[in-house]
């Protein structure tokens, strides 16, 4: 019985700690997506504003 509870305490804490860095691997790509969604907004933006101008 020691050997079961050994064992799924440490698949917990592997699961546990896969999970953590996943997360923090999410949290990075979706900041630099969004950051660049912006950005891309951003110059789409400045575009229209320049084609309103030239535009008669």
């Amino acid at each position: 019985m020691d050997f079961w509870i050994a064992f799924w305490k440490i698949c917990f804490v592997v699961v546990l700690a896969l999970f953590a860095v996943l997360a923090v691997f999410v949290t990075i790509g979706g900041y630099r997506d969004i950051r660049e969604l912006f950005q891309t907004m951003e110059e789409q933006r400045r575009q229209r504003e320049r084609n309103d101008e030239e535009a008669p």
